[in-house]
């Protein structure tokens, strides 16, 4: 069995990428996979139904290829897709031999988690108290920052006030996350998306912004009991160590790879905060495939997973050459964190794809531009994306024109391989032995 995990930062598009790779190993022979060296000993896919919480690949299809087709719904918690590859039969076999594929979808959000795992809730002020400084955040925010800040967190809690403040960061995470800002560090994740299994009514929490706190002057459990400092501390640790860390215990022991989305572009269109807080999601992320011998992290890691994809999405909204600036952009983006991992021998591949391509290049004379239909108005539209720089200004000092919102193209049929860009090299890179 190969286990996959998949998961996207800000809405870069993870329902449908899933429902497009099941679509692409329902039709191995088919398309450009049938030409995958990799890929070669596997002739036949088949989707399993059922199972424990099963990801809604009706659903997908349905979207995908309804009149007029739509974008699947995002997921709110995890789920698992499950195909069944058979294999060419070995010379020394009567049977052929078969391989099961899980595609483990979980929210992205979610995965920003992993930074709190470690951290001491003093850690967490300190680091959202960082974050919460700098625009624009600090704008988007100011009266609750402002509140957060004024809390003695030595003084008696007041719970209706604690719940109405975890009401309003969690609002706060959500207008940090979408357009225009477009932001990644965004915590706790499960504020933004829940899940089945959340109960944080009941163990609510916010960062307090004290100097006290944000400073670190004292240990853990240096709060008087009842103050709201003691409260946001216990419940920040049973976030940690019984929503968190389980989630993490329970599916990540398994996987042997992982993708993670981004939508690079969209940051781009926000501009450098927006790309500096991408990245620097991404690194913390990716840390505990760095982390040292002993550590918990390190132990749930280093047991299996050995290749991670970070891929940008919508690369079909640019014209071709574009799309491979934009190749190289990723390169330049993550450099670092690349470099980070092959010394730990974990294979970081960062890629840009588009699941289901939405625009089509149209030509005349010596200009090109693409052509969609406008995911609000389903008319169809042509427009000249923005032309991308050659390299990635090392302070990230980079913004591009808003790309236009499409609808999935018509014609869709689960029959025949989705038209796409790069899913056929992501899979060889996920599934070579």
């Amino acid at each position: 069995m190969t286990r996959i995990g998949v998961t996207g930062l800000s809405q870069a598009g993870k329902s449908t990428l899933i429902t497009s790779l099941i679509n692409h190993l329902e039709n191995l022979r088919r398309g450009s996979l049938a030409a995958r060296a990799e890929l070669g000993l596997m002739v036949h896919g088949h989707w399993l139904r059922g199972g424990e919480r099963a990801f809604d690949y009706d659903a997908g299809l349905l979207a995908l290829t309804n009149q007029p087709p739509h974008w699947p719904a995002s997921t709110t918690d995890w789920s698992i897709a499950r195909i069944e590859i058979t294999m060419a039969r070995p010379w020394y076999s009567l049977k052929p031999t078969k391989r099961i594929i899980e595609l483990f979808d979980y929210p992205g959000e979610w995965l920003l988690d992993l930074m709190l795992i470690d951290w001491s809730y003093s850690d967490f002020c300190r680091a959202l108290w960082t974050w919460s400084a700098l625009d624009p955040r600090r704008t988007l925010g100011s009266e609750l920052i402002a509140a957060l800040t004024a809390i003695d967190p030595y003084s008696p809690v007041d719970m209706d006030a604690l719940n109405e403040l975890q009401a309003r960061w969690a609002d706060f995470l959500g207008t940090c996350r979408i357009a225009p800002h477009q932001l990644s560090q965004n915590l706790p994740g499960r504020f933004l998306i829940h899940g089945r299994d959340f109960d944080g009514g009941d163990h609510p929490f916010v960062p307090l912004f004290a100097q006290t706190v944000t400073e670190g002057g004292g240990g853990e459990g240096r709060f008087p009991e009842g103050s709201w400092g003691a409260v946001c501390q216990v419940n920040f640790n049973h976030y940690r160590l019984h929503q968190a860390k389980p989630f993490f215990d329970r599916h990540f022991r398994d996987l042997d790879a992982q993708v993670i989305l981004i939508d690079l572009l969209g940051a781009m269109s926000a501009g450098p905060d927006a790309l500096k807080d991408m990245r620097a999601a991404l690194e913390g992320v990716l840390r505990p495939f760095r982390y040292q011998r002993g550590n918990w992290l390190a132990q749930l890691f280093r047991k299996r997973i050995r290749r991670v994809a970070v891929c940008a999405t919508k690369i079909d909204h640019l014209l071709p050459e574009d799309q491979k600036r934009l190749q190289s952009l990723m390169e330049s983006y993550l450099y670092e964190t690349v470099q980070r991992l092959a010394a730990e021998s974990i294979e970081l591949k960062v890629m840009a794809v588009a699941a289901v391509q939405s625009a089509q290049l149209v030509e005349s004379g010596n200009t090109a531009s693409l052509i969609g239909r406008d995911k609000r108005s389903g008319e169809k539209i042509r427009f000249t994306p923005p032309t991308l720089p050659n390299t990635m200004p090392h302070n990230l000092n980079l913004k591009i024109d808003e790309l236009p919102q499409l609808a999935p193209p018509g014609g869709l049929d689960r029959v025949q391989v989705f038209p796409s860009r790069r899913i056929d090299q992501l899979l060889a890179f996920l599934l070579k032995e």
